[in-house]
């Protein structure tokens, strides 16, 4: 058997660091690089969409920058559509971008006031790891790997080697330091990874799910012998990702401490009976330190839910109307600390906006009942925008633009969108 996935994993590297746009610094000045009417799209303002994408889209867009330029364009071309008829004064936009609003208020105070005081030290982690390793199912925050190295023909030579590899790993050496040490080839895979998968025998995955860590064992395929070893990723590479998950879950908690203090300390009255009509939207369905909340506000809640999941959350009014209390005392927190008149808020306020807004022009001028029609109906309308607009794109600064190599966005931008 022929183990290449390093190989591969080796050129798919090397290519995403050299393709594209691979200049080594930023461009001096602010270049243009499409116009859309009266508007510029500049190389700061891609630079700035390019940071908030999620991070499994940004290697993708930095191969192919024009795609998001063009995504870009679009937006913009929507956006202008959205004002220009006047879509932020009708009663479905101010209600919407009243709500955006609102969520960007509960989110700043989530975040200054309550997950920034979150602390996670270096020994939660380090014992979070350790836990991690354990699970006997696996963990979705360390790696499993499997390293197979390929052992000599002469049984007494094997011997040899696997008493070395079994001594190095006693010492507490990971698998490919012990090696490296002894000139040994070996490969890795993750487990349960398409390419594990692709890779190997249904025995050999079998074999290596039921592999507690740190153990070896010898199979012979036929030919020469393998070594398997199962081994965690070390700490260093899965560091940030436990320690986003830690504190995650004390922010949730720092959270429900709060609210349930807050709780304690606030007029709260609850209306279930004014759920079993939720075609009357102006009905109060609950008072919270005087303000008056309605079904409506229930069912912004059950938006974009299936009608099983509505159903299922319908069956606990309290607890739905719980979440419509909680939801109000951090708004009138939030509105009571002015954090709206931030910097951060303005900005992620202007960013709402447009995305309100350009989602309303969307559903005003896009149809169809599937899929592919209603996509169709979009590239034809925005190809109207387009000519009615005009469109240009400067593609030579585009591709002049700086854009980081793919191994340094992550350590550039982080691993968690904006």
């Amino acid at each position: 058997m022929r183990l290449t996935a390093n190989v591969v994993l080796g050129a798919v590297v090397l290519f995403l660091a050299t393709e594209g746009c691979v200049r080594r610094g930023p461009t001096k000045h602010d270049e243009v690089l499409a116009s859309i009417g009266q508007k510029e799209i500049r190389e700061s303002d891609f630079r700035a969409e390019f940071e908030r994408l999620d991070p499994s889209l940004r290697t993708k867009y930095r191969k192919d920058p024009m795609a998001l330029l063009n995504k870009m364009i679009e937006e913009e071309l929507v956006y202008q559509h959205a004002v220009e008829k006047k879509l932020a004064e009708t009663t479905e936009g101010r209600k919407r971008l009243a709500r955006a609003e609102q969520d960007t208020a509960i989110e700043r105070f989530k975040e200054r006031e309550i997950y920034a005081k979150v602390a996670v030290t270096d020994g939660e982690i380090k014992e979070r790891y350790r836990v991690e390793v354990g699970r006997p199912g696996g963990s979705s925050l360390v790696r499993s790997l499997l390293y197979v190295c390929t052992l000599p023909d002469d049984p007494a030579r094997a011997r040899e080697v696997l008493e070395i590899l079994e001594r190095g790993v006693n010492e507490g050496l990971s698998f490919p330091e012990v090696a490296r040490r002894n000139s040994l080839d070996c490969e890795s895979f993750e487990v349960d990874s398409a390419t594990f998968a692709d890779s190997f025998p249904p025995q050999i995955r079998s074999m290596a799910a039921r592999m507690t860590n740190r153990t070896g064992v010898t199979i012979n395929l036929g030919g020469a012998p393998f070594y398997f070893f199962k081994d965690a990723e070390p700490l260093s590479s899965c560091f940030r990702g436990i320690r986003g998950a830690i504190r995650k879950e004390k922010g949730e908690k720092a959270l429900g401490d709060w609210l349930s203090s807050r709780r304690a300390s606030s007029a709260i009255r609850l209306y279930e009976e004014a759920l079993d009509d939720m075609t009357n939207s102006d009905g109060i369905a609950a008072e919270v330190n005087g303000v008056a909340l309605t079904v409506g506000d229930a069912a912004e809640l059950l938006e974009g839910l299936s009608e099983e999941e509505k159903s299922r959350i319908m069956a606990h009014k309290e607890a739905l109307l719980g979440q419509v209390a909680d939801r109000e005392l951090l708004r009138q927190e939030a509105y009571r600390k002015n954090l709206l008149d931030e910097n951060v808020a303005r900005e992620r306020v202007a960013r709402e906006t447009r995305r309100v807004l350009t989602s309303l022009a969307i559903e005003q001028n896009v149809a169809g009942y599937t899929a592919a029609a209603r996509e169709k109906s979009r590239a034809e309308w925005v190809e109207e925008l387009k000519k009615a607009t005009g469109v240009k794109v400067f593609a030579e600064n585009v591709k002049k633009m700086y854009i980081p190599a793919s191994k340094e966005i992550e350590e550039i931008f982080g691993s968690e969108a904006l």
